[in-house]
């Protein structure tokens, strides 16, 4: 498919993936970056909307970009803090309430922050975890019996990322830390949600490329680099609703700099560490990054 993502038909979500106009789409952290991205095109698709976010002013900005992409979709608003379950729980209440009845398509846990952090420290470690795992433990656990119950067909998305899988140093343990536990999470649910004869949710982990969102320098106005892909429709979105359509539970974005192949190469490398009982992290190693350069080359990449 190459490093950019084609375009989709507009009713290629709806086609292939179990999407029924007039349902729900439900998005935490979904007033900005890939959340917003993913809403605005639910709501192009004919879903209503909830969109849940910490940020009233991106609340404001996600309403109107949402409601300039389809007037007529019926939508909700609201400030949710995805660390806390007293608030998701009220999220979720509110959802109920106003789209009583209305069968959720689509759940896309996708809240998420950065930060500096030391594997010594402690400093900024709760407010990682809180968000990025525990944000999507409590959303799940909080969203997904109420999508069991309407017995339909549904969609269970969770964003991850690259670092918790390839856990580079240097980049922030707690952040790599909270994202390898959404993968295994997410892991889990998926084969929980199969094994059980009454549910028809499918579940699917999105790790993202190197996208210009907020996380990334957008929210204080840097323009996006040439590597990074957009978190719009004709990319990251565009992309991932590709991979569903595709059958994917690993949705593994690219980027304009780094190709599929390199992104697996790296994995493969990784999990060798255990395999081959290397040193931990071996390919930023000083001892092993030669040999690691040599793989790399030995694959032509």
């Amino acid at each position: 498919m190459g490093a950019r993502a084609r375009r989709l038909a507009p009713d290629a979500f709806t086609r292939y993936c179990i999407v029924k106009p007039g349902n729900l789409a439900v998005v935490t952290g979904g007033a900005s970056g890939i959340g917003l991205a993913a809403a605005k095109f639910y709501a192009s698709q004919g879903l209503n909307v909830a969109v849940g976010d910490i940020n009233d002013e991106s609340l404001d900005k996600a309403k109107a970009e949402i409601t300039e992409i389809n007037p007529h979709v019926k939508a909700l608003y609201a400030r949710v803090d995805v660390s806390k379950l007293e608030s998701v729980q009220n999220f979720h209440q509110r959802v109920e309430q106003e789209f009583e009845g209305t069968p959720i398509s689509v759940l896309m846990a996708n809240a998420g922050v950065g930060g500096p952090s030391k594997a010594t420290s402690t400093d900024n470690w709760e407010r990682i975890l809180r968000v990025n795992f525990y944000g999507v433990l409590q959303v799940c656990q909080t969203f997904v019996p109420s999508m069991k119950k309407h017995q339909q067909p549904a969609l269970v998305i969770n964003t991850g990322s690259k670092q918790g899988i390839t856990t580079p140093p240097g980049t922030g343990p707690a952040y790599n830390v909270s994202k390898a536990a959404v993968k295994v999470y997410t892991e889990q649910l998926a084969f929980e949600l199969k094994q059980d004869k009454e549910s028809k949710i499918d579940v699917k982990l999105l790790i993202p490329g190197w996208v210009h969102t907020g996380l990334t320098g957008a929210a204080s106005g840097k323009p996006k680099p040439d590597g990074a892909w957009t978190p719009e429709q004709a990319s990251t979105v565009a992309f991932m609703v590709e991979r569903i359509k595709n059958g994917s539970f690993y949705i593994l974005c690219p980027d304009n700099e780094t190709p599929r192949e390199l992104d697996l190469a790296r994995m493969e490398w990784n999990m060798n560490d255990v395999i081959q009982d290397r040193p931990p992290l071996s390919r930023w190693d000083e001892g092993w990054s030669p040999a690691f350069n040599d793989f790399i080359k030995s694959r032509n990449l």
